[in-house]
Order: structure tokens, then C-alpha cells, then sequence
């Protein structure tokens, strides 16, 4: 019997998690700035959180080692506060935005230094590193074709003020479906 390839991987990123109201308020917004646009995907408010890598299909046999590189990522970190205001953004600019996101304030140079020495450690099992220098962000809105947003942006004034407590580091599965994808945590990780 032939194993379907597809079996032996598992698509796979690595986040911090946002508390469920946090996430509601985000998704409130996104909403507000972008459910009426035909050409907007908005983030289910159950899959809103700060993606600090992807990693993709990945062989199911090297998620071992995977865990314990963010264990041992996690483990090199005090728990510490961040912070988001509501002021959105868009990659690659809001004049030509494909990916519209919250920006994260206060802390993001701790979730930087988080994310340099999780790209160490996977690196050491085989894992690419990115080329993209890294942002702290959270995507509130995928749109299909590159548009220009800066007007929404400027227009949609609504403010989340936040500050969160990131205490630890999670491992999602994504499955993809055609109602859009769903996320399933395949392990948690303690900062210190």
C-alpha cells in the first residue's frame, strides 16, 4: 500500500497566542475597516495571533525536534508585556497592501530578540532561516489583489489600546480547508 506523502507532514507555524478577547476586539475592528470590501479576507477572530514563523509542510518526523528547539528558545526568556494600539499597517505598504495587520508598540524588541534566537536554534536542525527581516505584527485581513488602503487606514480611527503578557511560546498545526483554515496547538511552551 502506497502512503500518500501528504500524511507524513504536517503544515506547521510557531506563535504567540492572544487572549480570546483580545482577539474578538481585533477582529471587531478588522470589521469594521474591511467586511464590506469584496476584495478583503478577514481573519477568523479564533486564528488571530503573532506568527513568529512558519515553517510550512513539514516531515512529521522532525516535530520532535522542532519542540525542543522552541523549548529551548522559551526557555532563555523572562515572561514579559507588550503592547498593541489599534494602528494598522500593510505589507508590503498600505498603497499597494496585500496583508493588512496590527502593529505591535512596546515589546516588539523583545519578540524580536525571541525570534533571532528561535532562528538559531531551528537553523541548527536544518531549518531556513528568513530572508524578510522580521516585524512583530498581527494580520487582521488578507486581500486578494494589491489595493490601496491608506484612506481606510487613516479613515477607520478606532483604537485597541493592550497590553498582553507573553508567557509562552505555542505550536499550531494549520489545516486547510475550504471554509478556511483551521488551527490546532500541538504543544505549548513556558517562558521563564
Amino acid at each position: 500500500m502506497d502512503i500518500n506523502e501528504n500524511e507524513l507532514k504536517k503544515r506547521l507555524f510557531i506563535a504567540i497566542e492572544l487572549p480570546e478577547d483580545i482577539r474578538c476586539s481585533i477582529y471587531k475592528l478588522a470589521m469594521d475597516i474591511f467586511g464590506s470590501k469584496k476584495y478583503a479576507r478577514v481573519v477568523a477572530a479564533s486564528n488571530i495571533h503573532l506568527t513568529l514563523k512558519f515553517l510550512g509542510d513539514t516531515e512529521i518526523n522532525k516535530i520532535e525536534k522542532i519542540k525542543e528547539a522552541i523549548k529551548a528558545t522559551a526557555g532563555r526568556f523572562e515572561k514579559f508585556e507588550y503592547k498593541i494600539s489599534g494602528v494598522v499597517n500593510a505589507f508590503p505598504d498600505p498603497r499597494n497592501a496585500r496583508v493588512v495587520f496590527l502593529e505591535v508598540d512596546s515589546g516588539g524588541e523583545q519578540i524580536c530578540k525571541i525570534y533571532n534566537e528561535l532562528e538559531d536554534n531551528l537553523s541548527r536542525i536544518k531549518i531556513k532561516r528568513e530572508k524578510k527581516k522580521f516585524s512583530p505584527h498581527i494580520t487582521i485581513a488578507r486581500l486578494k489583489n494589491r489595493e490601496n488602503i491608506k484612506e481606510l487606514m487613516s479613515s477607520s480611527g478606532k483604537e485597541i489600546n493592550a497590553v498582553l503578557n507573553c508567557k509562552e511560546l505555542t505550536l499550531f498545526e494549520s489545516q486547510l480547508r475550504p471554509e478556511g483554515a483551521r488551527y490546532i496547538i500541538l504543544d505549548r511552551f513556558s517562558l521563564k
